[in-house]
């Protein structure tokens, strides 16, 4: 009984979210109807992570910008970020970030905010990896986030420095890498 009662409870909050947000708008002024981070997610996660990241924009508490602010208590969005994590077993996929994409990455960061021209986007396999998106010129990669072996990811600029990254943060620095070639006119492929 107790599993059903949470879920109808979310199921309440979600209802009450997306009502709020396409009545006031919600602070990252995406109607959580309109959000798409949570669309991987199956049943119980789909409903904490639908609650936390799109109808009570939790995630807003962390962006640095204090002009913004989540639709519920620290409190509301610490319990919903816990029971994602139980059923889960890792963070919610609006909570990741690329390490890469930071001034420490000159090459990275600049291709991410289009400063950075890109002729060529691969894709898998590249340099050995198993996983992962390399970017540059026709003849040089300049950014990478490849995976290496199982849960084995790097991110960078190449040839150096890379880091090693978790895999949550692999998928996401090569979903901006290829986002960035996209928005570029240049698609990825082997």
């Amino acid at each position: 009984m107790k599993p059903q009662l949470v879920l109808i409870l979310m199921l309440s909050l979600l209802c009450m979210g997306t009502g709020a947000a396409l009545a006031q708008g919600t602070p990252d002024q995406m109607p959580p109807a309109l959000e798409t981070i949570c669309d991987m997610e199956q049943g119980a996660a789909y409903g904490h992570c639908n609650a936390y990241c799109e109808a009570m924009d939790c995630d807003l508490a962390n962006d640095g910008d204090p002009n913004t602010n989540p639709n519920a208590s620290a409190t509301a969005c610490s319990k919903v970020r816990n029971k994602y994590q139980q059923t889960t077993g890792h963070d919610l996929p609006c909570e990741v970030t690329c390490p890469c994409n930071n001034p420490a990455f000159p090459q990275f960061s600049g291709i991410v905010a289009g400063q950075v021209t890109v002729e060529r986007c691969r894709t898998e396999p590249i340099f050995g990896s198993v996983d992962g998106v390399a970017v540059g010129t026709f003849a040089i990669p300049l950014a990478a986030a490849l995976q290496f072996g199982e849960g084995q990811w790097i991110c960078g600029d190449f040839p150096s420095p890379s880091i090693p990254i978790t895999p949550a943060q692999g998928q996401f620095c090569a979903q901006l890498l290829e986002q960035a070639a996209n928005r570029q006119g240049v698609t990825c492929a082997p």
